[in-house]
């Protein structure tokens, strides 16, 4: 059995992303640009787990499914379980993921993502749904778009239950996303100007610990990370010790301008 070999592969919010695009002119997608040329949402899906076989993952036997025709006309941009994610459509192109037709807002204007669950609660649910999350996020993050543009697959067609094994705790999986999204927000903010630094302020966070994962993350995305506390506590007066505290004690300390 010959298993998929990406052609690329990279890091996106400590998720691999192992990238086997279709070919363009492929009958396996509908090769449309997305409406504006960019994703405007991110669509929540959930496709069973499987039995994989030894020395693979659902994600990639779904991907080589896909790309071996068998998956019925349906294209996806992402799979993603508890351990794999691949990567089939670029993402300034449609998939048929939203049974809303070429003009339908889930096909033409968003991203698509299938998590791939059973439904069972156990670990590797758990691993996958989590996953799922961050990746969400870090598409979010990366066009600039709001926990309100996370969309589930029901929002566009509503005959159909899905992500089926998420819908039934969508508010806490949509907080999920929104606190990862947040935290990639947060180190964003708080990068020193002109420079590769950020600095994470701890009162941002619910937590040290959290913080610190922060700038782990930014330190392997290439980036001098530091963990700080605010320099003179609740600077602003609003009662709270956060991220503007420490920007505002920043601007005092060295004379910058807001």
């Amino acid at each position: 059995m010959a298993f998929l070999n990406p052609d690329k592969v990279y890091m996106l919010n400590d998720i691999e992303i192992n990238e086997k695009l279709i070919q363009d002119g492929s009958s396996l997608k509908p090769g449309m640009p997305l409406k504006l040329g960019r994703p405007e949402y991110i669509t929540i899906h959930n496709t069973p787990d499987i039995n994989e076989a030894e020395g693979t993952n659902d994600a990639e036997q779904y991907a080589r499914a896909t790309l071996n025709g068998n998956m019925n006309g349906v294209s996806v941009h992402f799979y993603i379980d508890e351990t794999g994610c691949w990567k089939l459509l670029r993402e300034d192109e449609m998939g048929y993921h939203a049974a809303d037709g070429a003009d339908g807002p889930g096909n033409s204007r968003s991203l698509a993502i299938e998590i791939i669950m059973d439904g069972s609660g156990d670990l590797s649910d758990v691993g996958a749904e989590d996953r799922g999350a961050a990746l969400a996020a870090a598409l979010l993050h990366k066009y600039d778009l709001g926990i309100d543009r996370l969309k589930t697959h029901r929002d566009w067609y509503p005959k159909k239950y899905c992500p089926a094994y998420i819908l039934p705790h969508w508010d806490a999986f949509r907080k999920k996303v929104e606190y990862h999204l947040e935290t990639l927000k947060a180190a964003e903010r708080e990068k020193a100007p002109g420079t590769n630094l950020y600095r994470v302020q701890i009162g941002a966070f619910r937590s040290r610990e959290n913080a610190e994962a922060c700038a782990e993350k930014a330190r392997r995305a290439g980036f001098e990370a530091i963990v700080t506390t605010a320099v003179r506590g609740d600077v602003d007066g609003d009662g709270q010790v956060s991220a503007e505290d420490a920007r505002e004690a920043l601007r005092i300390a060295t004379g910058l301008e807001k």
